[in-house]
């Protein structure tokens, strides 16, 4: 871990033996203060410092001051942090279940994923979690993920051939971008604006509010909406944090992170939405992805990591969750 995080730490750490009267809880996350996640968060901490009266202090961090994703997580873990969230292709490294959600064309739209996610399938992640010392608390959304770059509009499956792009560092999601002929680059969120201006990669997948969010539209001129994954930010605590809450302080938690994953989905939704229009008049290209196109993209990249993707999350898990879409 970073000398600077490992100092911020030891000031958390120090200021959390200063405050005995109230439960702190930190909240660690990567996305700026713009992002629909930091704005929920910000509705959080009111009112949930409100509704318990002064029980809870509720402390944010954002735009990864404390450090990436991953170290986050550790940091979770360990109990220096109280939650953090991260998309789930980077934390399923620690949970191998996640990698389910690494199937492509999982979800058919945004009301399936929430109720899958929401429901029995998302209970089922959330029990996988707490084996490795985490407390799921929900799952935020980014959206279906689409392709921006700088070489051409993808509309065919031939046009992936040799597009040199950002991959999460996820074995499963290299092996697919792999399988039908891209070139993945594993880089860490925060590298992917720079490696775009300098030209070490062609192009990028995420949420359409990121390419407008991260600025990517700045060093990009396509976009092409493939709709290729669904991408949920999984909001997570510390589970021994979590089960030294007295029962009142959990049903007040659970009451106030329900009201704020719904807030921002909501704003995700409106984000995602207002951005194409913008993209468009900051000169982007934009085509829409043919769906037998998908469907090409989808029975090739499938056809090569369902077996990855079953070995990992073991086939009883695989079969349940499928049973819920």
């Amino acid at each position: 871990m970073k000398l600077k995080n490992l100092s911020i730490v030891a000031a958390l750490s120090i200021s959390s033996v200063m405050a005995h009267a109230e439960t702190t809880i930190r909240i660690a996350h990567s996305t700026p203060e713009t992002s629909p996640i930091h704005k929920s968060l910000e509705y959080f901490e009111e009112n949930l410092e409100k509704r318990s009266e002064g029980d809870f202090d509720v402390q944010i961090f954002s735009g990864g001051q404390i450090g990436s994703v991953n170290e986050v997580t550790e940091l979770v873990q360990i109990g220096s942090i109280q939650m953090t969230m991260g998309a789930s292709v980077l934390l399923s490294s620690v949970v191998p279940e996640f990698n389910v959600l690494d199937t492509f064309f999982l979800f058919n739209d945004k009301e399936q994923a929430r109720r899958v996610l929401d429901g029995k399938g998302g209970e089922m992640i959330k029990g996988a979690m707490e084996e490795k010392g985490f407390k799921g608390i929900g799952f935020f959304e980014r959206g279906f993920r689409n392709f921006s770059n700088n070489r051409a509009p993808l509309d065919s499956v031939k046009s992936f051939q040799g597009l040199r792009m950002r991959a999460a560092s996820n074995p499963t999601q290299i092996a697919a971008w792999k399988s039908i002929g891209a070139a993945p680059m594993p880089l860490n969120w925060g590298e992917i604006y720079s490696s775009l201006q300098q030209g070490l990669i062609d192009g990028q997948e995420s949420a359409l509010s990121s390419i407008y969010i991260e600025r990517f539209f700045e060093v990009q001129k396509y976009v092409s909406l493939t709709g290729h994954t669904y991408t949920t930010e999984v909001w997570f605590a510390n589970k021994e944090f979590w089960d030294n809450l007295s029962p009142n302080q959990q049903a007040l938690l659970s009451e106030v992170a329900e009201e704020t994953v719904e807030l921002q989905r909501e704003l995700t939704v409106k984000e995602n939405n207002d951005t194409l229009d913008t993209l468009k008049e900051q000169g982007l290209l934009v085509n829409e992805v043919h769906v037998d196109v998908k469907k090409a993209l989808g029975n090739t990249i499938n056809a090569t990591i369902k077996d990855d993707i079953i070995k990992r999350v073991g086939q009883p898990f695989y079969d349940d969750f499928m049973a819920e879409l």
